[in-house]
């Protein structure tokens, strides 16, 4: 009981912290109608506060950190987006490759308005993806493409299912995201802990996990790459980031950047190489 009080004496701002966000994030996943902006802001604004003094008191306990931005994540597991209805669109893609139909080939709305029903559910994915999304074409890349497939294998007729797996994998990509990023800044002799402001940012969580953007899986092959790129593995290095680009095409615009660094060091190949690797991506698709 004396360990147990000394415990809590210790931890009893950081654990309060933590309980705050946890009925923040939960009632952000489960309780929150898109159109109530007040209440939307001002759980941001909250959650925000107590990530900022969560930072500021535990950053040297990096266990804890860990442990908590992987149980804030967790609160959204069974949680179906509330601000995006992208996520339909990713189930759809998903499930069309499962079925053997070539994703760029095809819109939605091509099928829902001759009444044909390509895929288990399509009326309902076609529903909640809403009309614009439907009648264009999709932009995903091919290793978005892939995730939106390993997310289907297993989810049967369940929307809810595939939502899950699409969580589980920006889940694991966030936790790459953090061993990598650790590992850098190391290299770089900057503090670990800023790697958190990062994994405990309210809007990383909310709109990467809750909202089931990618952007997660991009940021973990970017961030897998940087420190590739730093230890020297340099031709390693642009077939990660040749992936980052397959899942989406933002880090392009870093490759001007580093053509000077590739330049003054002989190793432009690394140029092409990403070229070569997304070209090839793209053509497995085609």
């Amino acid at each position: 009981m004396v360990i147990n009080t000394s415990f809590f004496k210790l931890y009893k701002i950081p654990l309060l912290l933590v309980l705050s966000s946890v009925l923040f994030y939960f009632s952000f996943a489960y309780d929150l109608e898109r159109t109530d902006y007040t209440k939307l802001i001002m759980l941001y604004v909250a959650l925000f506060f107590l990530f900022y003094k969560l930072i500021q008191i535990s950053k040297h306990n990096i266990k804890f950190l860990t442990w908590i931005a992987f149980g804030f994540r967790a609160i959204f597991i069974l949680a179906i987006p509330n601000l995006s209805q992208d996520f339909y669109r990713f189930i759809w893609d998903g499930r069309m490759i499962l079925e053997g139909f070539n994703p760029y080939l095809y819109t939605p709305e091509s099928f829902i308005s001759i009444g044909e029903f390509p895929i288990s559910q399509a009326q309902e994915l076609y529903n909640g993806m809403e009309y614009l999304n439907a009648i264009h074409f999709t932009n995903y890349p091919p290793i978005n493409q892939l995730c939106f497939v390993i997310s289907n294998l297993f989810s049967g007729n369940s929307i809810l299912s595939s939502v899950i797996g699409l969580r589980l994998i920006i889940i694991a990509a966030d936790f790459g995201t953090l061993y990598f990023g650790k590992k850098l800044l190391e290299k770089l002799n900057i503090p670990v802990h800023n790697i958190f402001w990062y994994i405990l940012n309210p809007f990383i969580i909310i709109e990467l996990t809750g909202n089931l953007h990618f952007e997660a899986v991009m940021i973990f092959f970017l961030i897998w790459s940087l420190y590739l790129l730093h230890s020297g593995k340099w031709k390693f290095a642009a077939v990660v980031f040749a992936c980052s680009v397959s899942v989406k095409l933002i880090p392009l615009m870093f490759l001007p950047l580093f053509y000077k660094w590739f330049v003054k060091n002989k190793k432009t190949s690394q140029v092409f190489k990403t070229c070569e690797v997304s070209i090839l991506n793209l053509i497995i698709f085609i």
